[in-house]
Formats: C-alpha cells, structure tokens, sequence
C-alpha cells in the first residue's frame, strides 16, 4: 500500500502499525484477511503530558472509621476542585460511617467503596449503585447553599442499596430524613418553618423528598425511633410491605399519614411566617 505525502503525512507522524490477522473460517466472508492501521501521532506524548498536567487530579479518601474509600472526580469542573477537596470530601469521609448507623442492617455490610464525579448533566444528582454524579452547574450556584446537602442524600442511597420494587416516596423520603434532620436540621430545610414558609403546600406523608422526611420524623419521635432504619432494613432485603407500618407502631401509613397531617396544620395555625432573611 503506497502512501502519498501531498499533506506532509509523512512528516507529521512518526510510525504507521500495521496488524493483520485471520478472521474466524466460518464466517460470511470465507477465510480471508482484515487490516487495520494506527496512526500515532509524533507529538501524542507530549500531549499526553499536557493532558495530565491541565486535567485535576482525581482524588480518594478513606471515611473517618477507615471502612470505605471515596473517589472524587472533577476532571469535568475543574472550577470545583478545591471545594471538592476542601469543603465536600471532609463532609462525606465523616458522614458515611453515620448515615451506616442510621441504617443500619442484619448482615448487611455497606459498600467499601463508592465514587462522586462531578460534571455538568441534567437536573440535581443521582445514584446509581456506588456511583454518583452531580451536576457541576447547579453545584457551582450552591456552594454556599444545597451543595453538600445534596450529596449527603445521594450518599444515603449508596448506604440503601435497596433490592426489588420500594415505594419511591419512602426511599427519596428517607434519604431526606438523613440530610434534613440528621445531617443539617439548622438549615430547617423540612422541619415546620420550612412548611409555614411555603403558604400553598398541603402535606401529604407519601408526597415524597421533605414532606416525607418530616412525616418519617414525626413518626420517629412519636411512635418508634428506629423507623427509618426499620424501613430501610426492609427495603434492603426486599421485604418492604404495607404492613409493617402497624407492625412498630401498630397503626398503617395512611393512619398516620392523617394523624400527621392534623399535627402539622394544627402547629402552622399557632406559628407566624418567619421572617426572611437579608
């Protein structure tokens, strides 16, 4: 095969790799030869180099009880680097071994290991198994907001790692009960100020996100503790039912759900709106 070197081809590139090799006997073509070259560029090493040099690190950390390793990747946001570093990874090495607690779950061992990339996608984040990923555009408006929030509830659902069918209400619900009232209840992002602030909204405890976060915390502080580790302890295994609702607190969702909602209006009727802040 002859190559021209009217575009400087030649000049431009060091080698020309060849491979040729059979293919199978029985296939369509009979036995016949296929080849495939590989262009390598002259100056690839170089920019190999300048590649790595330009690209942030990717980084791993282990949590605070040494059982799990965090990979954090913002080679897409590189804007996010340092607070990824700095400000994330402290949050998430010390709040995984917690959130382990919260739910926990008869031998069941959590992941030893999961990852955060950071990039721009669509929406807030998501989970899928050990893997997350968060939109690097919406972060970079929350830093000094949701940011870290958001990344303690998809934590939640690396720890979950649910099995079959779960009701979506409980599992979102759940997760937001870990980031709203255990990871940052001063921020009163579920609680009842954050009801009274929102004059339109009519709760209903399977609505999912805040709204079941505080119906599970409500049940939690009146019927049983352990609630949501219960619940998540069965939704892990696969085992989730209507039924269990009565089982710890020997009333159904839907009973609750009315008991709740009574207590809420009741507690929005004697609150004023907060003021908001400057």
């Amino acid at each position: 095969m002859g190559i021209s070197d009217t575009d400087g081809v030649i000049g431009k590139y060091r080698y020309l790799l060849f491979d040729i090799a059979s293919t199978e006997h029985d296939d369509d073509f009979g036995n016949t030869f296929y080849s495939e070259i590989n262009v390598i560029n002259a100056d690839a090493a170089d920019e190999k180099s300048a590649a790595a040099t330009d690209t942030p690190q990717i980084f791993s950390l282990k949590t605070a009880d040494g059982k799990c390793d965090i990979t954090i990747d913002s080679s897409a946001a590189p804007e996010l680097k340092n607070w990824a570093e700095n400000d994330l990874a402290p949050v998430l090495a010390e709040w995984y071994p917690k959130i382990v607690a919260l739910l926990p779950g008869e031998g069941i061992t959590p992941p030893s290991h999961f990852s955060v990339t950071l990039k721009p996608v669509k929406g807030v984040a998501f989970t899928s198994g050990t893997r997350i990923v968060a939109n690097s555009a919406w972060l970079g408006k929350e830093l000094k907001g949701q940011a870290i929030g958001s990344l303690v509830h998809e934590m939640a659902h690396v720890v979950q790692q649910f099995k079959g069918r779960n009701p979506g209400w409980l599992v979102e619900g759940s997760a937001d009960y870990v980031r709203w009232f255990k990871y940052e209840p001063q921020s009163h992002g579920a609680d009842i100020v954050w009801m009274k602030t929102n004059r339109h909204l009519s709760p209903h405890y399977n609505d999912s996100y805040r709204v079941t976060a505080n119906f599970l915390n409500w049940v939690a502080q009146k019927y049983d503790p352990e609630i949501v580790g219960q619940m998540n302890a069965a939704m892990r295994e696969g085992k989730y039912d209507d039924g269990l609702w009565k089982k710890y607190t020997g009333k159904t969702a839907p009973e609750l759900g009315a008991e709740w909602e009574k207590d809420v209006a009741t507690q929005l009727a004697g609150m004023k709106v907060p003021a908001k802040a400057n």
